[in-house]
């Protein structure tokens, strides 16, 4: 038994049909929450690697850290890596290529980690060097219900005005602000800018 396609991806981003809201978060953020996530308890999550189509470790786990550290920070519910590392990303290239997801598999993992819920993410956009770039698509599936019930599609280009200001608004909340370069450290290493990337958009998770 699978989830079909079409239902599925259109709850993922478009929310066709679906009991949802959505709005835009920014110019460059938009995301959905639909009512299970609001009535659904979760307490712990398992955050699958973020898949990406070039075959670069670095980048996936860079990113994978990244939101595996904010989601960390929402303090909402324990977050858990695959033990078995990227080995559990069929599951991603499921979703994304085929739109749908193995009913057996979602239970074997809910009873494997004891997850209430399955995060899973793309990159979309890459660019590690000034004007720095980074686009993702994440989502939240239930594994009780098996729907996806929290979704985001970002893209954040340094280059752009209102991007620089939310990445000067992230960084006087987070670091010293006598720190050497000032904000201007965000930009000069992807690590950092993941971790702004993943700020912005895991606090779409907030009530």
């Amino acid at each position: 038994m699978k989830y079909g396609s079409n239902f599925f991806l259109g709850c993922l981003f478009v929310a066709m049909g679906c009991s949802s809201v959505q709005q835009p978060y920014s110019s460059s953020l938009n995301y959905s929450k639909t009512d299970a996530f609001k009535e659904t308890p979760i307490h712990r999550t398992l955050l699958l690697p973020f898949e990406y189509d070039v075959d670069r470790e670095a980048i996936i786990d860079e990113v994978t850290e990244a939101f595996a550290v904010e989601l960390r920070k929402l303090g909402r519910f324990e977050v858990v890596l695959p033990a078995d590392g990227r080995g559990t990303t069929a599951i991603n290239q499921g979703i994304w290529s085929r739109g749908m997801v193995d009913v057996d598999t979602i239970l074997a993992l809910r009873n494997q980690y004891g997850a209430d819920a399955i995060i899973f993410g793309n990159i979309t956009h890459y660019r590690p060097y000034e004007p720095m770039l980074l686009g993702v698509k994440v989502g939240m599936f239930s594994t009780d219900s098996g729907l996806v019930v929290w979704s985001a599609d970002g893209v954040y280009d340094s280059n752009e005005n209102e991007v620089a200001e939310q990445v000067k608004q992230y960084f006087e909340s987070t670091h010293q602000k006598n720190a050497l370069y000032g904000w201007r450290l965000i930009l000069l290493s992807m690590r950092r800018y993941s971790q702004f990337v993943a700020n912005q958009i895991t606090k779409t998770l907030q009530p």
